[in-house]
C-alpha cells in the first residue's frame, strides 16, 4: 500500500527551459539557493538570529515561531466569535494599515464577512459609515497606538456604532490589537473594549501568523486553527539549511531577479495572497509588479511568479497524495516506494540527484528570464510560511530592509518639505519635485515632463490615492499611459500599494519616476466624514511624494480639485503624451 503523508506540503514549480526547471532564471535560483543554504540561513531565521541581516533585524525576527506561539490565539478567538455571534455581530470591519491588514484578507479568503478600511480616504471612510453597522464587529488594527487616521477613522466609527447599539455595547463589541503600553492599549482597556496584544518582534507584512492576521480572519469565520497547523507542519522543512528547500528555491528566484521587476499573477491565487506576497517582496528589496489580467501590456519586463493555495482550484499541486494519484501529471510514489520530499522536489522541479543526469542543452541555455513561470502552492498556512521564509533569506542578498521601519530620505534630518505647487488648469492642481520645475503649471505639460524625465531602462509608477470603489477607472490610464508614453508603467492604490513605490523609496532608488494622483473628496458625500480626514489623506500623501523626490526621484503630483472633472482633464493629458527621449526613435 502507498504510503501517503498526512499534511500537504508548499511547492516551488520552475518553469522555462525545453523542459520544467532548465531555464535560466531556474538554473540560477538553484546556485542561489546553495549559497543561502551554506551560509545556514533558514537555520538563522528560525532560530531568530539577526547576524545573517545585521543589527536592525533583531527585533523583527519573532514571526518564525509564530505557528507555534499563535495556538492559544484560536481558543480566544473562537470563543469571541461565538459570544458576539449571540449578540447578532457576525460581520467584521477591520481597520489599519495595510500593512497590518493584508494577511488577515488572505487567511479570510472569499468570504463576504471580512470588510477593510486601509485608508483614511473619505469616500471609502464614507462607505464605511454608510453600512449597517448593528450586526458588526470593529477590529482596530494599530500595533504602535498612535497613527493619527486610525485614530480618527475609530472615533468616527465607534460613535456612528454607538448610535445603533449605544455606547457600552459599542465599546464591547470592539476588537483592539495594539502593542502593550500603547498609547491604544491604554485607552481601549479604559472605554471597555476587548485589547489583544501584538507581538512587537514582529513587522507588519511578516505578522499574518500573529494577532493582526488570526484575530480579523477568525472573527469573520475563517479555520485559521487549519491554517497555523499547516504551518507548524511544514517548518521543518522550510528551515532546512538544504539547497532542495523550496523556500531556499523561491528566495533565489528572486535574489536572480535582483533589481528587474517581480511580476505578480493574482490570478491563480486567492483574494489578496498576490498583494500580501508584494508587500513581502517589496521589503525582502525586490520590486514587486502587480499583473493587470484586463490590460498586461505596458508592464516592466521581468519573469512571472504565481502564487496559489490549496484553496484554489488553479493551484499547484498542494500534496504529495496528488502527485501519487497521478492527478497532476506526476509519477512518483509507485506502489512500495516512500515518497520523499526529494521526489516531490525533483517531479515539481525537474531537479533530479545527479546533477548531470539530463543536462541542459543547447535550447536550455538560449532561454529568456523573462519568459519563465515561477508557481507556488500548497496548503494556505504552508504557502504563507514558504513566501516569508524566502523573502527573508533574499532580503540577505537584496539589502532589503526586510525586518526594520522604512528608513527615511533625510537620515534622521528634518523630513522633506510638500512639493511646491507649479499651477492648475482649474480641474486639476500640479505639484512637482525640482527635477520637473521647468514643466509649466497644466497637468499636461507636467506629465509630458514627467515622461521625458524617465531615464533609458526605466518606468513611470503611477500611485493613486484616491477611493478603489467608487474612483476605480482611473486605473484604467495605466494602459493607456505605457502606450501614449512608450515606457513600462505600473499602478497601485495608495496608501494600500507599497509595492509600487517600492523600487524608490530604497538608498539606491532604481531608475524611474513617480506620478502620485491625490484629490478633494466629492461634495456629495453621505454620511460626511468631515474635513479633518482630508488632511490627514492628503499629508500622508504628500509625505510620501516628499520623500521619494528627495532620493532624487522625479516625482509629479496631480491632485483633483473635482474628482469627476479632473479625472477626465488627467485622461486628456493622458492622451496628448508623446513618448519621451528615452523611447524616441526620431
Amino acid at each position: 500500500m502507498t504510503s501517503r503523508p498526512a499534511v500537504g506540503l508548499p511547492v516551488v514549480e520552475l518553469g522555462g527551459g525545453s523542459r520544467p526547471g532548465t531555464g535560466p532564471l531556474a538554473r540560477e535560483a538553484r546556485r542561489i539557493a546553495t549559497e543561502l543554504a551554506t551560509d545556514v540561513v533558514a537555520s538563522r531565521i528560525t532560530d531568530a538570529d539577526p547576524s545573517a541581516w545585521g543589527p536592525a533585524a533583531g527585533d523583527g525576527l519573532g514571526w518564525a515561531a509564530l505557528p507555534r506561539t499563535s495556538r492559544p490565539l484560536v481558543g480566544q478567538v473562537d470563543a469571541l466569535r461565538e459570544a458576539f455571534r449571540v449578540e447578532g455581530a457576525a460581520r467584521v470591519l477591520l481597520v489599519g494599515d495595510a500593512r497590518w491588514t493584508l494577511g488577515a484578507q488572505v487567511l479570510a479568503g472569499e468570504s463576504g464577512l471580512l470588510r477593510v478600511l486601509d485608508s483614511p480616504d473619505p469616500g471609502a471612510v464614507s462607505h464605511a459609515l454608510a453600512a449597517d453597522l448593528s450586526g458588526t464587529v470593529l477590529v482596530v488594527a494599530d500595533p504602535a497606538g498612535d497613527t493619527p487616521w486610525i485614530a480618527a477613522v475609530h472615533e468616527l466609527l465607534t460613535a456612528a456604532v454607538a448610535e445603533e447599539v449605544g455606547a457600552r455595547r459599542a465599546a464591547e463589541r470592539t476588537v483592539v490589537l495594539t502593542e502593550a503600553g500603547s498609547p491604544l492599549d491604554e485607552s481601549a482597556r479604559a472605554a471597555g473594549s476587548v485589547v489583544i496584544t501584538t507581538e512587537r518582534d514582529v513587522p507588519g507584512a511578516w505578522s499574518v501568523l500573529g494577532a493582526p492576521g488570526l484575530v480579523p480572519a477568525g472573527l469573520a469565520g475563517a479555520p485559521v486553527g487549519e491554517a497555523l497547523d499547516d504551518a507548524r507542519s511544514v517548518a521543518e522543512l522550510l528551515t532546512a539549511d538544504e539547497a532542495e528547500n523550496p523556500a531556499l528555491e523561491l528566495a533565489g528566484v528572486l535574489v536572480a531577479v535582483g533589481a528587474g521587476a517581480v511580476r505578480l499573477d493574482p490570478a491563480e491565487g486567492p483574494p489578496a495572497l498576490a498583494e500580501w506576497v508584494a508587500a513581502l517582496v517589496a521589503a525582502a528589496g525586490g520590486s514587486p509588479v502587480l499583473v493587470d489580467g484586463t490590460d498586461p501590456d505596458g508592464l516592466p519586463d521581468g519573469p512571472t511568479l504565481a502564487p496559489a493555495s490549496a484553496r484554489h482550484p488553479d493551484a499547484a499541486p498542494d500534496d504529495l497524495s496528488e502527485l501519487l494519484d497521478g492527478r497532476s501529471g506526476g509519477s512518483i510514489g509507485h506502489a512500495g516506494v516512500e515518497p520523499t520530499v526529494d521526489a516531490l522536489l525533483a517531479e515539481v522541479t525537474g531537479v533530479g540527484d545527479d546533477p548531470d543526469e539530463g543536462s541542459d542543452d543547447d535550447e536550455d541555455l538560449a532561454g529568456d528570464p523573462a519568459d519563465e513561470i515561477v508557481r507556488t502552492g500548497g496548503p494556505l498556512g504552508a504557502e504563507l510560511l514558504l513566501w516569508q521564509y524566502a523573502a527573508a533569506a533574499a532580503s540577505r542578498l537584496l539589502d532589503g530592509e526586510a525586518f526594520g521601519p522604512e528608513a527615511p530620505a533625510t537620515a534622521g534630518a528634518t523630513a522633506p518639505g510638500p512639493l511646491p505647487r507649479l499651477g492648475s488648469d482649474g480641474l486639476v492642481d500640479v505639484h512637482a519635485a525640482e527635477s520637473l520645475s521647468g514643466g509649466a503649471g497644466d497637468p499636461g505639460t507636467a506629465l509630458q515632463a514627467l515622461v521625458d524625465a524617465v531615464p533609458p531602462g526605466g518606468h513611470l509608477a503611477l500611485s493613486v490615492w484616491l477611493d478603489p470603489a467608487d474612483d476605480a477607472s482611473v486605473a484604467v490610464l495605466r494602459g493607456e499611459l505605457a502606450r501614449r508614453a512608450g515606457v513600462p508603467v505600473t499602478f497601485g492604490w495608495g496608501p494600500r500599494d507599497r509595492g509600487v513605490l517600492a523600487p524608490f523609496r530604497r538608498d539606491d532608488p532604481r531608475p524611474g519616476v513617480l506620478c502620485l494622483v491625490t484629490g478633494d473628496p466629492p461634495d456629495d458625500l453621505v454620511p460626511d466624514p468631515g474635513p479633518a480626514l482630508t488632511s490627514l489623506a492628503l499629508t500622508e500623501a504628500g509625505s510620501v511624494a516628499a520623500d521619494v523626490a528627495a532620493r532624487g526621484v522625479p516625482v509629479l503630483r496631480l491632485h483633483l480639485a473635482d474628482r469627476v472633472a479632473g479625472l477626465v482633464s488627467l485622461a486628456r493629458a493622458v492622451q496628448g503624451l508623446r513618448p519621451g527621449p528615452a523611447t524616441r526613435t526620431d
